[in-house]
């Protein structure tokens, strides 16, 4: 059992490891987006100091900027006020206006679908394919991720008592003791997490509805716990990368010794 799961494992790893680095490294990106976007607007405008206006005279504000035929959507307040506006309200061509949520002036008109974690955000979820063929791949690889979290502990189960070693690693070991140490404590203590961001990615594509969605966003995002479960999902995005150095260089490892061991035989 523990050889072919072995087996499926590394064929998952050696096929699928750039896409899985990818979708780990976007998510990873997406979950302080908030927080960079309000950081980079800090920067580049002085904003009002006071209190920010109620949000109907932010939209009325807004509404007298944006073109006659853009219809009012949705705002969002942070460093700054973004109301966005479609196109006949067809949800097709969007604008989006920034406000300084205090005084009203407006900072930038722009188009949404150039913001860089918009693209980002498209990536992670339909690969910036045809949305329904791109969000069925994306599906699939979190289904292969969640079987390398199940296959993988079937692989780091130890084959009799438990030790300390199984749970850690040392920074001193090198070559495959290092590899193996750090891929096998790491994906044990990141296996609960990083299982749960592979179920709500597979469910938000194949099973969302919309009376719970906002759960399962707020635990595929790490917003839960606040600023502690956000951290462990951006760590999160890193293992991909992560698990594919560490194992393909266990895997290089073995098929070096075993040419050693040919060569000696002979």
């Amino acid at each position: 059992m523990k050889r072919f799961f072995k087996k499926l494992h590394l064929y998952f790893a050696l096929a699928l490891c750039i896409p899985l680095i990818l979708q780990g490294l976007t998510g990873a990106a997406l979950v302080f987006q908030r927080e960079i976007s309000d950081a980079i607007l800090r920067k580049n405008y002085n904003f009002s100091k006071g209190q920010k206006a109620e949000e109907i005279l932010l939209i009325e504000a807004g509404k007298k900027i944006a073109p006659p035929e853009f219809v009012f959507q949705s705002v969002k307040i942070s460093a700054a006020a973004s109301l966005r506006f479609s196109k006949n309200g067809e949800k097709k061509e969007w604008i989006e206006v920034l406000l300084d949520p205090v005084s009203l002036d407006v900072l930038e008109i722009r188009n949404p679908d150039k913001n860089f974690f918009k693209i980002v955000k498209k990536f992670h979820e339909n690969l910036l394919l045809p949305k329904e063929i791109g969000k069925n791949i994306v599906g699939i690889f979190g289904v292969v991720m969640l079987f390398m979290c199940v296959s993988g502990l079937v692989i780091w189960w130890p084959k009799q008592k438990f030790s300390r070693q199984a749970f850690t690693f040392k920074f001193a070991a090198k070559g495959r003791q290092f590899h193996r140490g750090l891929h096998g404590a790491v994906g044990f203590w990141f296996l609960i997490p990083l299982t749960l961001t592979s179920i709500t990615g597979i469910y938000l594509i194949y099973f969302k509805e919309p009376s719970s969605n906002k759960i399962w966003h707020a635990i595929h995002e790490g917003a839960v716990l606040g600023l502690s479960s956000k951290i462990e999902v951006f760590l999160v995005g890193f293992l991909p990368l992560l698990f594919s150095i560490t194992g393909i260089w266990l895997w290089l490892i073995k098929k070096r010794d075993k040419k050693i061991s040919v060569i000696r035989a002979k």
